[in-house]
């Protein structure tokens, strides 16, 4: 029997119903006193609530497809490598004239007081947009020290519904960036953590909306960089700047990047698809907008391929992201490159990403120049 399909579902669902209604039929019979009738009353009421939870976990299994067979739940995670495209490290070196985040004249603004995580409410001014960021600080940062190091960026991408702080918090991205400066394998980096669901709760998919939708894209693609720039010590050059995102998060990672080679080198993508999955409380502009075509990944991979390099995770199992990405890794061609760990039985979850976390890290470092661990 398939961990996700009806059939599991109805077989828990009928088992929940059978001991509850045992429950009331046989609480009579244990209601008097005594330590053998305690037991009982208290074993029944552990039984029908723990289906309840089974029930429920299956139900949302087979929604959100967090494990998606008995071989992943078992901790299955046969993977394949696969590399497309041009070779990565061919897919950085190429600089434009310019970038987008350019470092301005004069002495950046002073820092709050506090711990090595920042948040701060901006205003985008090419956007209108408003948002949260959260910003994490390498360690050391604010040493007397270090006070002539530029550091590059990884901007990170939330999945939906989430929040600026998931690879803060949830993910221990900076944690994971730390063991891997110890491993020299990924110089220090600062994290960069925009609010994407404006107004909350909004599965924006990141991109611009018509007819006065918020213009996500522009927010987290040109907004955030230039503040970052005007406000903390970063490298210029685009071989110093970064996405990663998970799921929607994977999404945005890969859109932001492919879509303006001059600000970013390269992206993390983990669970990740190639167009956009909109919600249906949620339609930023109609299916005849030329935006359709403009968020195309897998159609831009094969016209006119970015030179940027991609970090990609998915899975035969994982309906959300397996069928895009297959699609880009069966047509993109150079300058653009794709790294693929391919996993046979994986579902969809953080869980999994977490642990693939190193594995990804250690590629940036390898390939992405701005990223290599120092002497």
């Amino acid at each position: 029997m398939s961990l996700t399909g009806d059939a599991l579902f109805s077989a828990v669902l009928v088992a929940t119903l059978g001991v509850a209604a045992a429950t009331v039929v046989l609480w009579p019979r244990w209601a008097g006193p005594g330590v053998r009738a305690l037991l009982t009353r208290i074993l029944l009421v552990l039984g029908v609530n723990a289906l309840v939870l089974l029930t429920a976990a299956t139900q949302l299994n087979d929604q959100f497809l967090f494990y998606a067979g008995w071989a992943d739940l078992g901790g299955a995670t046969t993977s394949v490598a696969l590399q497309r495209g041009g070779p990565a490290s061919a897919a950085v070196a190429i600089e434009p004239a310019g970038s987008a985040a350019t470092v301005p004249g004069g002495q950046l603004p002073a820092l709050p007081a506090g711990g090595d995580v920042l948040t701060f409410r901006v205003r985008g001014a090419h956007s209108g947009v408003t948002g949260t960021i959260v910003v994490r600080l390498p360690p050391g940062y604010r040493d007397r020290a270090h006070s002539t190091v530029r550091y590059p960026v990884l901007e990170t991408f939330h999945g939906y519904p989430g929040a600026a702080r998931q690879w803060v918090d949830t993910m221990d991205l900076g944690a994971a960036i730390n063991r891997s400066v110890a491993a020299h394998q990924l110089r220090p980096a600062l994290i960069v953590s925009p609010q994407l669901e404006v107004p909350p709760g909004v599965d924006t998919e990141c991109v611009n909306g018509a007819g006065g939708a918020p213009a996500i894209e522009t927010w987290a693609t040109r907004d955030v960089p230039e503040w970052v720039a005007r406000t903390f010590r970063v490298a210029p050059q685009r071989a110093s700047w970064a996405t990663i995102g998970l799921s929607a998060g994977g999404w945005c990672a890969a859109m932001a990047t492919m879509l303006h080679p001059a600000q970013y080198a390269a992206a993390i993508v983990m669970g990740g698809y190639f167009r956009p999955d909109f919600s249906p409380t949620y339609l930023p502009y109609p299916a005849s907008s030329p935006l359709t075509a403009r968020y195309d990944l897998i159609r831009l991979s094969r016209r006119a391929p970015p030179p940027v390099a991609l970090w990609v995770e998915t899975s035969h199992s994982d309906a959300v992201s397996y069928g895009s990405s297959a699609a880009l890794l069966r047509g993109v061609r150079a300058p653009m490159s794709v790294d693929a760990t391919v996993l046979q039985h994986a579902g969809h979850r953080v869980s999994l990403w977490q642990g693939l976390l190193p594995n990804s890290l250690r590629w940036l470092g390898a390939h992405v120049r701005g990223f290599a661990p120092l002497p």
